[in-house]
């Protein structure tokens, strides 16, 4: 068994142990996740299940104690599986308005995803550890976007203009790509940090989990969440024209899956996460956009960190 086999356990119990110290770092186990699925869902090569292992490891040696195995408490407890609604509601309340990019749906649907696959693992710890995680979620910087003092205050009727309302997710997924034309790094303007490309990123992954939620059978909350997907769509969209003219004309690679990518070593776990949600909302879309939808994905990947 290689070490990949294992991320599912691991990605766990570092989200839920790593999320107790603020909710990006549940970041870091939600990264091993990514490179659990990606390695089951699709045919990857070998130098990008190696990748997946060196990135993984990485993070792992940064905080050790975050994936100290379970298995102690595993013996001592049994599994409970009433505690996942605890996780479903976690995610039902991050519909409810956007926040923080939508990462309560990207990390909350990735850990539900796990946990459906491994229910000896709803145990109280990392329930817990999720839950808070997906309490924190809802909670943000009002100026968190550039020429927006206050994007609590956007509403559906502000951003239907620009952003109509999604036919299905599919549609969603397609024009996530599609805003892909611009991919501009992050910076502090006025000593203000602004994510630009990061919170591109974000539409991708935040797409990705509400069509795992459509395929969980979670209707409502697809339907709560696209709203506020197109929100974040929107939102997206303000930056300073300097900003704009620093944008990524040519990634450095047209596949996701290149080498040029996967040898290196990433700090930042979008660096699998990215990837994990591309992958999987461009087997959704028709197979005549897929090239030109991974290639804008390969502008974001050209300048991880």
């Amino acid at each position: 068994m290689r070490s990949l086999d294992s991320f599912l356990e691991l990605g766990l119990i570092g989200m839920a142990r790593g999320g107790r110290h603020g909710w990006f770092y549940a970041h870091f186990g939600a990264a091993f996740l990514a490179g659990y699925f990606m390695n089951q869902e699709h045919e990857l090569p070998e130098h990008v299940k190696q990748g997946i292992e060196r990135i993984c490891e990485g993070f792992r040696r940064n905080n050790p104690e975050w994936y100290t195995p379970l298995l102690e408490t595993l013996l001592e407890s049994r599994e409970e599986p009433h505690l996942l609604e605890r996780l479903v509601t976690g995610i039902q309340t991050n519909t409810e308005r956007l926040r923080t990019s939508g990462h309560g749906l990207a990390l909350g649907v990735l850990a539900l995803k796990a946990l459906r696959q491994r229910p000896e693992l709803i145990t109280a710890e990392i329930v817990d550890g999720l839950v808070h995680v997906l309490e924190l979620t809802t909670q943000d910087r009002q100026n968190r976007y550039w020429g927006i003092d206050n994007y609590f205050e956007v509403t559906e009727p502000d951003v239907r203009p620009f952003v109509p309302p999604y036919r299905d997710t599919v549609d969603m997924a397609q024009r996530a790509f599609e805003e892909l034309h611009t991919v501009s790094a992050g910076r502090k303007i006025d000593g203000v940090m602004y994510h630009f490309a990061g919170e591109t990123e974000h539409s991708i992954t935040f797409a990705q989990a509400l069509t795992d939620l459509e395929r969980f059978g979670y209707k409502d909350l697809v339907d709560a969440g696209m709203i506020n997907h197109r929100i974040q769509m929107y939102l997206n969209r303000q930056m300073p024209e300097e900003v704009r003219r620093d944008q990524v004309h040519e990634p450095e690679f047209s596949s996701v899956l290149a080498p040029e990518y996967w040898e290196k070593t990433y700090e930042d776990p979008h660096a699998l996460k990215v990837p994990y949600a591309a992958l999987d909302l461009l087997k959704r879309i028709p197979e005549g956009d897929r090239e030109k939808a991974e290639y804008g994905v390969c502008k974001l990947l050209t300048i991880m960190k």
